[in-house]
């Protein structure tokens, strides 16, 4: 099985939302700088008690390392053109920095899926 590990910025805050299943799932971007100075985005997912975590703790700008399982998805841009976007289903995210209470506050650590 193939795991990605990164680190980067979320782009906004998470969003959750339930499957038809009563499942809670949790998605936020985040922004992650490459070497040449360019910024890739990634859609991460996070399920059930990592996505509630997620949700509660996270927000815009807030940095993180995420451990998962990659896949890419081919989609249409509006002119045309074909593009791909890496999305990652976490098994692993840590908070890094400041919290969303009070600065410097963590409530993640490492969050296994």
């Amino acid at each position: 099985m193939l795991e990605i590990q990164l680190i980067g910025n979320l782009g906004k805050d998470p969003e959750a939302r339930y499957t038809n299943e009563g499942v809670l799932v949790v998605n936020f971007p985040v922004a992650v700088s490459t070497r040449k100075d360019e910024t890739v985005w990634v859609e991460v997912t996070a399920w059930r008690e990592l996505g509630e975590r997620c949700h509660q703790y996270l927000a815009k700008g807030r940095q993180v390392f995420v451990r998962g399982i990659p896949t890419i998805e081919a989609f249409t841009r509006k002119n045309g053109e074909a593009g791909a976007a890496l999305k990652v289903t976490a098994q692993v995210v840590q908070f890094l920095g400041g919290g969303k209470g009070e600065a410097g506050e963590d409530h993640g650590g490492e969050m296994p899926f």
